[in-house]
């Protein structure tokens, strides 16, 4: 007996990408549901809301081989298992040092310098290449920073480019639509802080940097791909930039509940406490923050790089190692992961079968 067609995509939506991969070669039938922009939306957001689906994205380079290495992890259970990624052909070639910026519904924006820019799903390994911006400008680029949201009004991914040009720092406004650069008009708030690290998708329309307004201080600068304006936040009222001189740092994150994470903590300290503060939404005075944690003290380690899951807070050692902190049991735990110090990154990520090569109609 054959089931309806709703009830089959329905029990797709809840596949992972590997298995509907596989299955667009069962039967024809099968791959239309499964090639549907509607199924694909459906999909990731079944995907999203379901519980232990999350996995992490691990960039890092290897000490030995100096390789670059981008890893998939993932638990069943207590284990987690890792599977090294096929990176695109020109990976190598492009990039000599490059950031993952994101996720947003699945696709991973690949940075390494300006206009040197790729987008990337590798879910299902597709990837492009963005074309270089072809805007005048009229002063040298010394380095710049980025963002990925994406824009539910136009149903269209947008990649922002803050370029740092001097005294002056210029936006241009990247759409896959379209597959061109144009200039952003408006005004930039803040100035994003040079070799910054911290930056986030915040519910997927929205992407935060750390940076310092006019008067130095430090704020969460947030672009609306949607409306295309910048918003300044400020931080929690016991935050202040004088922190960086008692060798207190901070670094934003998301969380699972759509809020913003701000992690306080010594960089100094062998043995680091972690404040965790959160603010589930953007543009108002301090008075959104609340302190909901202190996680530690931990010993041996260097930086925050992500919360997984409920109770999991992902660090990189003193050594360059990648290790889980539980804050219920207060058990640490090796990954498995190394690479040159500082550079090892790390994405919490869910998987989707949105496409960014062909023409932008599955969102």
């Amino acid at each position: 007996m054959s089931l309806p067609e709703d009830v089959i995509e329905e029990i797709l939506s809840r596949l992972p990408v590997l298995s509907l991969i596989r299955f667009t070669s069962v039967c024809k039938s099968w791959k239309m549901i499964i090639k549907n922009p509607t199924f694909v939306s459906k999909h990731h957001q079944t995907i999203a809301s379901t519980e232990g689906s999350e996995t992490l994205l691990i960039n890092r380079r290897d000490n030995a081989t100096n390789k670059r290495i981008v890893s998939l992890l993932r638990k069943e259970g207590k284990d987690a298992f890792a599977l090294d990624q096929d990176l695109p052909t020109f990976f190598n070639n492009m990039f000599n040092h490059v950031r993952l910026i994101g996720p947003c519904n699945g696709i991973v924006c690949l940075y390494g310098y300006p206009d040197n820019i790729a987008l990337w799903n590798p879910s299902i390994r597709d990837f492009k290449i963005l074309p270089i911006s072809k805007i005048p400008r009229s002063s040298k680029v010394l380095g710049g920073d980025i963002g990925l949201g994406f824009d539910s009004e136009t149903r269209d991914l947008k990649v922002i480019q803050i370029l740092f040009c001097g005294s002056v720092n210029r936006v241009e406004i990247y759409s896959l639509k379209t597959n061109s650069w144009r200039k952003y008009e408006g005004v930039l708030p803040a100035d994003i802080m040079y070799n910054n690290l911290w930056s986030m998708v915040y519910k997927n329309e929205i992407f935060c940097w750390l940076a310092q307004d006019i008067s130095k201080i430090d704020v969460i600068l947030s672009f609306d791909m949607m409306n295309e304006i910048f918003q300044i936040t400020q931080l929690p009222p016991l935050i202040s930039t004088n922190d960086v001189f008692r060798g207190i740092t901070r670094a934003i994150m998301p969380l699972k509940q759509s809020s913003i994470g701000l992690i306080v903590y010594p960089i100094k300290d062998s043995d680091k406490v972690f404040d965790v503060w959160i603010a589930n939404e953007l543009g108002g005075n301090t008075d959104l923050w609340c302190k909901i944690a202190s996680i530690g003290p931990i010993s041996s380690v260097e930086r925050p790089l992500a919360l997984w899951e409920n109770d999991e807070f992902v660090l990189e050692n003193s050594r360059g190692e990648l290790v889980m902190y539980n804050c219920s049991n207060r058990e640490i735990k090796n990954l498995g992961f190394y690479g040159k110090r500082s550079r090892l990154e790390v994405l919490v990520y869910k998987e989707s079968l949105f496409t960014v090569s062909k023409i932008y109609t599955n969102l």
